[in-house]
């Protein structure tokens, strides 16, 4: 009775060296072919900033483009009275809420606050913007156009994770 190489051999069934070289290529192989797949699929695949709203909430982005003065504030961004996060230079982040009225604010002292109508199942979005005082800056919400917000955002980093929420 012969070595099983020897009997794969004469068979016609492939058998690897010793040294696993031809499994190892193999697996190379495999990897490039799994890479390439990956790569050219990509394009493919539709990758979406935010999440749908759900059908029963409505949705608020908040939104803050990047510019060097005032680069380093965060401010709060309050909705209805409470704080919901602070807003860092050339991010954007979302939250849902009960359809209807909400008040707006942030934690500029002497702004007037933003009030919106949020439907269910829709978006609202709102600008910040960063006004200088003599002692320290402050943001001012704005409720924008949507076309207009959503080109913003594509351009900015989520506050939190890919989807900003």
């Amino acid at each position: 009775m012969g070595n099983g190489k020897e009997n794969a051999g004469k068979l016609g069934i492939y058998a690897a060296n010793s040294s696993g070289q031809d499994e190892k290529r193999k697996g190379v192989s495999m990897k490039r072919t799994i890479l390439f797949l990956a790569l050219g699929l990509c394009p493919l695949l539709s990758f979406s900033q935010e999440t749908p709203p759900a059908k029963d909430k409505a949705t608020i982005v908040f939104f803050r483009e990047h510019h060097m003065t005032g680069g380093g504030l965060k401010p709060s961004v309050y909705v209805d009275g409470k704080e919901v996060d602070r807003l860092s230079n050339g991010r954007w982040f979302s939250i849902e809420v009960e359809p209807g009225k909400h008040e707006l604010g942030s934690s500029a002292k002497n702004e007037a606050h933003t009030l919106i109508q949020a439907a269910a199942g829709e978006k609202t979005y709102v600008q910040m913007i960063i006004t200088t005082g003599t002692w320290r800056g402050a943001g001012r919400l704005l409720q924008v156009d949507p076309k207009e917000a959503e080109e913003k955002i594509a351009k900015l980093k989520p506050l939190h994770g890919k989807d900003g929420e």
